[in-house]
């Protein structure tokens, strides 16, 4: 081969390739989450052999990839300026996009500006990485994080609120610690948490509410309130093995309640309706609402005589009965 036919096919085959796209960095224009479309703008001019550049036309439609499959998706917002990679299909993909299944091309043309896609993540050096280490797994967004480390820890930290909406909640755990410095909110039509060990809630404000069933079973439970506990269902059962302790400032029982077995009041008790019992009660001082103790408190009887006129030809009847002359402690 001559000198001149190797510079002819040197030349053709840098034309070619020149000519050939592949992927290039990119950034959004603008961009339609309903079809996941986007307008793109090339982030470098093209350049040619004579040494002049110019700037790469908007592509219009650029479909965007999520990760998707299955049944499953994750979608992120995107917004002006954000960076992309673009890539070009070998081949005219109008017909694909459209919906068509093995179809031939509409046209011969390959590596082409009309058949890109973007594919969103890629960042030049200068945009600082979100990541904090190299060993954990990192979701975030606009404050709120899902940190999944090494050995099963994940952590998760909202800017703001978690909310969760299902029909059916179940937490199967060896440990439970729930903290909030303001309110934790539950509301579900079926709730069940079982934990072999501990619970503990420690939170301003508690609300929860069911309209059916709420079932707490576990060894210790601990509930901390400073402000106000509230739970509303149609049937609560609570079911420990070991010790239930409560600490609130007021606890406030409305309808009927049964106990069955001891109970102990360390502090005044306050009983303002009738109480009927068939056991025996005990106490250091059992006193009245007038302040009459009742473990001294004592009655003193005399004898009364009556005379009853008797009808008339008959004799007198006299009656003694007994009556409270007084009392005295």
């Amino acid at each position: 081969m001559s000198k001149g036919q190797a510079e002819i096919i040197n030349n053709l085959t840098g034309k070619i390739s020149g000519s050939i796209r592949v992927a290039m960095p990119a950034y959004i224009e603008s961009y339609d989450f309903k079809t996941q479309k986007a307008d793109v703008k090339i982030d470098m001019q093209e350049l040619y052999q004579n040494e002049t550049s110019l700037d790469y036309p908007v592509l219009s439609g650029v479909p965007v990839i999520f990760p998707r499959c299955g049944g499953a998706s994750i979608t992120m917002p995107i917004t002006r300026g954000d960076t992309c990679l673009v890539m070009f299909l070998d081949r005219d993909s109008t017909s694909w996009l459209l919906g068509g299944k093995n179809l031939t091309p509409k046209s011969m043309r390959s590596h082409h500006l009309s058949d890109a896609v973007a594919i969103m993540g890629l960042s030049p050096f200068t945009s600082k990485s979100p990541a904090r280490n190299n060993t954990d797994m990192l979701i975030s967004f606009d404050g709120s994080e899902i940190t999944l480390k090494p050995k099963g820890t994940i952590d998760i930290h909202t800017a703001k609120e978690i909310n969760v909406k299902t029909e059916n909640v179940i937490i199967n755990c060896k440990t439970a610690l729930v903290k909030s410095e303001e309110t934790v909110a539950v509301e579900c039509k079926s709730a069940s948490v079982k934990a072999q060990e501990n619970i503990t809630i420690e939170c301003k404000t508690a609300n929860i509410k069911a309209t059916e069933i709420v079932n707490i079973e576990c060894q210790t439970l601990t509930a901390k309130v400073s402000g106000t506990a509230s739970i509303e269902c149609q049937s609560a059962s609570i079911k420990a093995s070991g010790t239930i302790d409560t600490e609130t400032p007021n606890f406030t029982q409305i309808g009927n309640m049964k106990i069955q077995g001891n109970i102990e009041v360390t502090g005044t008790s306050t009983l303002t309706g009738n109480v009927d019992s068939t056991s025996t009660i005990t106490g250091n001082a059992i006193k009245t609402a007038s302040g009459k103790d009742l473990a001294t408190h004592t009655h003193m009887y005399q004898d009364v005589t009556t005379v009853t006129a008797p009808p008339s030809g008959g004799a007198c009847v006299v009656v003694k009965t007994p009556t409270n002359s007084g009392q005295t402690n």
